[in-house]
């Protein structure tokens, strides 16, 4: 159960990353994407955290 909570969190964290990286024409849906992909890697290094303290 770890490793699926653990590929789950990598995976959030990737994929905002990904979006993190993405530069757009349009300077308000770049931000929008790159605020996107704050939020996404935000989620997924919580995710993370919470759940390797409830592993223990």
């Amino acid at each position: 159960m770890r490793i699926i909570h653990t590929i789950i969190g990598l995976l959030i964290t990737f994929i905002g990353l990904a979006l993190l990286n993405i530069t757009m024409d349009a300077a308000i849906r770049n931000r929008m994407v790159k605020v996107y992909g704050m939020i996404l890697m935000c989620v997924g290094v919580f995710y993370l955290k919470k759940m390797a303290k409830l592993d223990r």
